[in-house]
Parts: structure tokens; sequence; C-alpha cells
């Protein structure tokens, strides 16, 4: 199983193997927030399970993630 972070339905990353690793990326590019000791996508974003990117993708294929040195 496969996820990604969505907004409504639509699919605003590439996928992940995991829910854990979507999170992460999602926190290093700004989208997560503490809310009650727990992280929590911003702006009514989901981690969702989808169907896998039919090509394997690396970090530079994210347009969300932060720039890096």
């Amino acid at each position: 199983m496969a996820y990604a972070v969505f907004k409504d339905d639509q699919k605003l990353s590439r996928t992940f193997p995991t829910k854990e690793e979507t999170l992460k990326k999602a926190d290093e590019a700004g989208l997560v927030d503490i809310a009650e000791g727990k992280s929590v996508l911003a702006d009514n974003l989901t981690i969702k399970p989808c169907e896998p990117d039919p090509e394997d993708k690396g970090d530079d294929d994210l347009d969300w993630a932060p720039d890096r040195p």
C-alpha cells in the first residue's frame, strides 16, 4: 500500500511506502503542525492510501519539499 498527501481529493505529493514516511516528508516541507502534543497536517491536508506512482521518484522530485543545501 502506498500513501500520499491530499487536499480534498487532489493528490499533492508523490507516494511513499508508509504513512510515517509520508508524514515525515510533509513535516520536512513545513506542512505539519503540533496540536495537543500530536503531529497533524496543516490546512485540511490528509494522508490517504493510494495507488503507487508508476515510476520511482526521489526527493529531488518533491516540488513541495524545502530547498536543501
